[in-house]
């Protein structure tokens, strides 16, 4: 996942809440802006904070970013309101990663203005959560059930990191599926290099073990 570790999404709807929840479940600081608050479902949002208001107004968004803030979410069913939102955040702050939900079909003009677009029809909560986390770890739109399965990349500083699977202690429901590049089957001996990316299959409930085990989080 990008650096950082609040992510902020404007819009509480649906998908903008569980979105929130994917990710503050796995120990990420969630901050959702929302006009109202009764659509964030807040009777669920304990370790999730809330702020009510327009996520296009200056005070209420340079307020909820933080020096901490990796990357911002626009989720709301407008696209004007998500390209407004994710151009102001870049003007607090010019490094945070934006992802904009956008109606129009032709995404080319939006893309140089936001670091990635997320269609209506395919916003669900996968492919939302793949758009915000960047490139480190990337879940398989198509898996259904309660399985998840990721493409993931090896930190550096991680404690898999130059280790054959053999040697790995990784929590039961995990799965090694493919070596480095996913270009063959893993196996015992199949060693996790630093920097390469492996095809890894997780029950719900070991997912987030694996995730830090291999982002060295």
């Amino acid at each position: 996942m990008v650096d950082g570790s609040q992510i902020i999404i404007a819009g509480g709807g649906r998908v903008g809440f569980r979105v929130a929840e994917f990710f503050a479940q796995r120990g990420r600081e969630v901050t959702i802006i929302e006009r109202d608050p009764d659509r964030s479902h807040k009777q669920d949002s304990d370790n999730i904070e809330i702020v009510a208001g327009d996520a296009t107004s200056p005070p209420v968004l340079s307020n909820a970013l933080t020096d901490d803030t990796a990357v911002i979410g626009a989720l709301t069913n407008s696209d004007s309101t998500n390209l407004a939102v994710c151009l102001a955040a870049r003007t607090f702050q010019s490094n945070i990663r934006t992802v904009a939900r956008i109606t129009n079909a032709d995404s080319d003009e939006y893309e140089q203005l936001v670091d990635e677009v997320v269609f209506p029809e395919r916003a669900s909560v996968k492919t939302a959560v793949n758009a915000l986390s960047g490139s480190d770890v990337r879940t398989f739109e198509d898996v259904t059930g309660e399985m998840e399965v990721f493409d993931i990349r090896v930190a550096s500083d991680s404690q898999v990191a130059g280790q054959a699977l053999n040697e790995v202690e990784l929590p039961e429901g995990s799965l090694v599926i493919s070596g480095a590049g996913g270009e063959q089957t893993a196996t015992s001996d199949t060693q996790l290099e630093a920097g390469e990316r492996y095809i890894v299959a997780a029950d719900a409930d070991a997912s987030d073990i694996v995730i830090s085990a291999f982002r060295g989080e």
